[in-house]
């Protein structure tokens, strides 16, 4: 069974019951995870993902929220007892340069008695970068995980990528931030989950949807990538209320997109055994 577990479903905006963005998707003990914002090492523990079991992190662009817990994961797995580098994927550029260096702050002190000695004195990263594409190219091909990225439209944030994972004969599309453009058509084509941000355009600034996606226009793509689930995340304005959930959902409904949908809040988990998906 490959499994869809929502680390952070924020935003910048700080609230107390969502973390910044962070996405695992799991199969078995192994799994992967794009972007680690604020707070998403913890939520990954109270989801009862082995730390060690991380097969790699992926980072969609160089936005605070969906990067800054990286140091914190890396020490924190290193601590739980993983004594080889952190693998970090992502586009060359203030993505790649960001990873390679946000331990180097800490003196070997900070890490004095901290772990066992087996893993060595200090936790690190080893980073992957890639020259991102229009087209959709792999970034990841090992012991049966086959990650694919591609460009996709933040502008004036770039380089900016989504990815599409592929794992047990499913597929998991996760959009970072983005409008809708071809790079994530491409990479949610029948998709068995997709996870896209999404924006509740009556409640933003018109400004704000040139560069991210509104839930009406994610409903639309949807139905066109003929995606099986959709999973609406960075939330904005953060919802607070089933209502407020609904308002997205009728946004997504008007785009076209008649499947299921599910509002992300932490620490919701999707199946996606063989046949229908299922949620719980």
């Amino acid at each position: 069974m490959v499994e869809v577990v929502v680390l952070g479903s924020g935003t910048p905006n700080p609230t107390p019951d969502r973390a910044g963005s962070g996405l695992a998707v799991v199969h078995g003990a192994a799994w992967v995870l794009v972007d680690c914002g604020r707070a998403v090492t913890q939520r990954a523990l109270e989801a009862g993902l082995d730390l060690t079991a991380l097969v790699a992190v992926f980072i969609t662009h160089h936005h605070s929220d969906h990067l800054s817990d990286l140091a914190t994961l890396a020490i924190t797995r290193w601590t739980a007892g993983a004594g080889a580098p952190l693998a970090v994927i992502g586009p060359e550029g203030p993505v790649s340069r960001y990873a390679t260096t946000c331990l180097e702050i800490y003196d070997d002190q900070s890490f004095h008695g901290q772990a066992r000695a087996r893993v060595g004195p200090r936790p690190s990263i080893a980073v992957q970068s890639f020259t991102p594409g229009a087209a959709s190219s792999a970034v990841l091909d090992r012991d049966g995980w086959v990650v694919r990225s591609a460009l996709v439209d933040h502008h004036p944030v770039a380089p900016a990528v989504g990815y599409r994972i592929e794992r047990a004969g499913h597929v998991v599309t996760v959009s970072g931030d983005t409008a809708v453009c071809d790079g994530i058509r491409e990479l949610a084509g029948g998709a068995d989950v997709l996870v896209h941000e999404a924006l509740l355009t009556a409640a933003v600034a018109p400004a704000a949807l040139a560069w991210n996606a509104g839930a009406g226009p994610v409903g639309g793509l949807a139905v066109d990538a003929g995606v099986r689930r959709l999973v609406l995340t960075h939330l904005l304005p953060a919802p607070s209320s089933p209502a407020d959930d609904d308002a997205f959902i009728a946004e997504a409904r008007d785009g076209g997109y008649g499947g299921p949908i599910d509002v992300a809040h932490d620490g919701l988990r999707i199946a996606v055994p063989s046949g229908r998906p299922v949620v719980r």
